[in-house]
């Protein structure tokens, strides 16, 4: 229990954040983005990589979340913006499906782990909410789809 708690906190869930904030940077990217970064953890950054408009900064407690940013002059457009937000819940859906397909011939807790916290991340994700001014994916999602569609009923 305690293995598997460590495997969760150190391994799995610092490379599921950071697949699910490379779900943001490349839609970003495809849509033209003047910079995109990329942080896993907090504290001081202990390694940094960069090429071209990507930048990634690994911090010290890697294990803390991750949050990437997308910059662009002009401004995104709501579509846009709307698949960035939608990147990340994506990409954990896809390697969640990976990991099912794979842990169901071959087995591996490891796996089985894998697949629940990346399922996890993709559907709370999606979720609309904001808390002290952080928005999820959904809430940005849902933001979108109120000031464009919704708010025109009224």
């Amino acid at each position: 229990m305690i293995v598997t708690l460590l495997v969760l906190i150190f391994l799995v869930a610092p490379l599921s954040l950071f697949i699910h904030e490379l779900g943001h940077l490349f839609p970003g990217l495809y849509f033209r983005a003047d910079q995109s970064i990329l942080h896993l953890g907090r504290g001081k950054v202990i390694g940094r990589w960069r090429k071209n408009e990507v930048c990634v900064y690994i911090h010290l407690f890697f294990f803390q979340g991750a949050y990437s940013v997308n910059e662009r002059k002009p401004p995104f457009t709501d579509f846009e913006k709307a698949w960035i937000s939608m990147g990340g819940p994506l990409f954990n859906a896809i390697t969640a499906l990976v990991l099912f397909l794979w842990f169901r011939d071959q087995g591996g807790h490891l796996l089985r782990v894998s697949f629940l916290f990346n399922t996890y991340l993709a559907i709370m994700n999606l979720v609309p909410f904001s808390i002290k001014g952080k928005d999820s994916d959904g809430y940005r999602l849902w933001s979108i789809v109120k000031r464009r569609f919704l708010d025109r009923l009224e």
